[in-house]
């Protein structure tokens, strides 16, 4: 049988571009005639307080005992992070949640 039987009609080429065939185009109002309530002219846009972390999230897990023997046996060496968005030690640009 042939698969176009049992599609309806709603998913066919033609009804998409019988669809998007004319545009919609905003209508030409001056902002001399718009409508906006006091409330909205007085009230104030803020930033979000804080900003979405960039990056892949840092996955969370339990220490395992070999893990806690690899890190002792290893030299690590304690470098301070500077955050270059906001200047603070302890982070890095990827993780600051400072607001903007």
């Amino acid at each position: 049988m042939e698969v176009h039987r049992f599609t309806d009609v709603v998913y066919t080429t033609a009804t998409w571009r019988t669809a998007y065939a004319e545009s919609i185009n905003p209508i030409a109002v001056p902002e001399v005639d718009w409508n906006v309530p006091a409330e909205v002219k007085l009230a104030k846009v803020l930033p979000p307080e804080a900003r979405k972390i960039s990056g892949r999230p840092v996955k969370k897990r339990y220490e395992t005992v070999e893990d806690k023997i690899r890190s002792s046996q290893g030299s690590k060496k304690n470098k301070k992070h500077k955050c270059s968005r906001c200047g603070t030690e302890g982070h890095k640009r990827g993780t600051c949640d400072l607001p903007i």
